[in-house]
């Protein structure tokens, strides 16, 4: 598992397995194909692959043909997720060992991040899912240089998490219609500095489901993280959001409860309100 100093240096936070089926079962709601196709799935940055696993497993569920990809500039954790494949037969799998924003080439144009060197990359429009949990780290944290050379690859201006950069080449990378299942922290839902994510991801995707999960503490790290999934749109139009946020109840509400064994039952529960997993208490509410 990640370290606390890996976590500081690299943004590097490994998936919880029960959040990785979540988003693998959700994604896999939306998928409409044929299950005679072949459908291409990445991880961007796979870590030890426990995202991919889960995806695959729930395809192979659903009777659907796949191959999974993932990369990572981190050697040791490719070879644990190449161990796992082949442990769990799960489908056909490739693995890259780069940093997947080095490994594509972006040209900006009049201002926009949104046109690949298709003659240069080879994944460009490529997958029909990609499921992520990309680095949780301010591109300044990274080292002047590095910094500096994102900025310019993705015309980024100010303090930016890295997973924006992310974003930008997961959509890139995607099918139009495609599937984006990304876990990230939740700052750019509310914050000045999101302002420019939120656009993005407005104009580039249909939403299907935006999920705020605030302090649940889902993670060891100390971040509050958010889901989103949503369908790659051919033309830029803006997109509301299907939005959902749970948060932990810290004021005393003393009406009726709804029991839950977990989290991720209060998430599969269509209805919002307060609920209870036992020693803590949620509440559940909806906007868009």
């Amino acid at each position: 598992m990640a370290t606390k100093e890996q976590i500081k240096n690299t943004g590097a936070t490994f998936t919880p397995t029960e959040l990785s089926f979540f988003l693998a079962n959700r994604l896999a709601f939306y998928v409409q194909a044929s299950n005679q196709n072949i459908l291409e799935v990445l991880d961007p940055a796979c870590g030890e692959g426990e995202l991919l696993v889960s995806m695959g497993n729930k395809l192979t569920e659903n009777g659907f043909n796949f191959s999974l990809s993932g990369y990572d500039a981190n050697a040791q954790y490719l070879k644990y997720a190449k161990e796992r494949m082949l442990e769990l037969g799960v489908g056909k799998s490739d693995f890259v060992h780069a940093d997947f924003l080095q490994a594509i080439d972006i040209t900006p144009s009049q201002g926009t991040l949104d046109f690949f060197q298709e003659e240069k990359s080879a994944v460009n429009g490529r997958y029909d899912i990609v499921i992520a949990n990309p680095p949780y780290v301010r591109t300044q944290i990274l080292g002047t240089e590095q910094a500096q050379a994102l900025a310019k690859k993705f015309n980024l201006k100010g303090r930016v998490d890295l997973y924006y950069p992310f974003l930008i080449t997961m959509t890139e990378s995607l099918k139009i219609g495609g599937l984006l299942g990304v876990i990230t922290s939740n700052r750019y839902l509310s914050t000045k500095s999101g302002a420019s994510v939120r656009k993005f991801l407005s104009e580039n995707y249909e939403i299907l489901e935006l999920i705020d999960l605030g302090d649940t503490k889902i993670f060891d790290a100390a971040v509050l993280p958010a889901i989103f999934i949503g369908r790659k749109n051919k033309q830029k139009i803006p997109s509301p959001a299907k939005f959902i946020k749970i948060y932990e109840e810290l004021n005393g509400y003393k009406g009726d409860l709804t029991p839950a064994s977990s989290i991720y039952d209060i998430l599969d529960n269509k209805k919002m309100g307060y609920f209870t997993t036992g020693s803590k208490r949620y509440k559940k509410s909806a906007g868009a």
